[in-house]
């Protein structure tokens, strides 16, 4: 449990340092942790004979990093993306690419195009939905939503593990993951949904009133009501826990405890971003919604 706190708040001290920097240091971060979680995947998905085509999978995740990261540019000066995010487009050719190449290996290889295909959508296309937040209409925002998208999870990872191991009682899901609980399950959605709220409180009546930077910021771009991001820890909340499960779910299949153990008493990458991931969803669809 010591290796894990340890492990942890390192964790949290580099991703707070990446996200007050943002631009290109949080979006090699992410892209490291993009293709480490990707390549987790497709380990996972060999040990049990499958035969993915990694390459145009790492090739997909550069991809999607570099359309996000000249968007602008070439928004402005080739009209690209005017109709299309980056995401999806980096998506569609990778998915492309790697259908492509299956099919003209000649043979019936649909375990190939399962384990190819999938990490392309869990975890790239989580992970490239992360990175377009930081380029919301302001700093504050982009800043916001960061620290929503990475630290809900935590939060409700943290709250869920103790309240279960103290409280628990109730299995949540005995097969795929036999050590989460009801109690604990119910502990990290109140959680989430104090977080998620906390955050832009603070932000509005704390920090804003200090620092005149981030109240003009604020009134260029008004965040929703704080109801709404009680919706949206409750849903975010929610969805890190089903990201944890379908981890757990993907695990089982290959026969495997960790996707890997980089990170002491987390195991891989995928195991600390699992949560993470689907959060990152339920932020990126909220501030779109919002109009930020």
């Amino acid at each position: 449990m010591i290796k894990r706190i340890i492990t942890a708040a390192i964790l949290i001290v580099i991703m707070s340092l990446a996200i007050w920097f943002q631009g290109w240091p949080l979006r090699v971060l992410l892209l490291v942790g993009m293709l480490m979680s990707t390549s987790e995947m497709y380990r996972a998905f060999r040990r049990i004979g499958y035969d993915p085509v990694r390459w145009s999978g790492y090739a997909y995740c550069v991809l999607a990093v570099l359309a996000q990261a000249y968007y602008a540019q070439l928004t402005e000066k080739m009209g690209l993306f005017t109709s299309i995010s980056p995401p999806m487009f980096a998506l569609i050719v990778g998915l492309l690419l790697a259908m492509s190449v299956i099919i003209f290996k000649g043979r019936v290889a649909f375990d190939s195009l399962v384990s190819t295909v999938f990490p392309m959508l869990y975890p790239g296309l989580f992970f490239s939905l992360i990175i377009t937040l930081q380029d919301l209409p302001t700093r504050v925002v982009s800043t916001l939503a960061l620290i929503l998208t990475f630290f809900i999870a935590s939060v409700n990872d943290t709250f869920a593990l103790f309240i279960g191991i103290r409280f628990g009682r109730h299995r949540l899901s005995p097969e795929i993951s036999p050590k989460k609980s009801v109690e604990g399950a119910v502990a990290g959605l109140v959680s989430s949904v104090c977080f998620a709220v906390l955050v832009p409180w603070v932000t509005r009546h704390l920090v804003a009133p200090a620092f005149p930077e981030v109240a003009r910021q604020l009134a260029q771009a008004p965040l929703p009501p704080l109801w709404a991001f009680a919706v949206l820890g409750l849903i975010a909340g929610g969805l890190s826990q089903i990201g944890d499960l379908v981890a757990s779910l993907v695990k089982r299949h290959c026969g495997i405890k960790d996707f890997g153990t980089i990170f002491p008493g987390h195991g891989g990458m995928l195991d600390r971003m699992d949560g993470i991931l689907f959060c990152g969803v339920a932020c990126y669809v909220f501030f779109k919604i919002a109009g930020l």
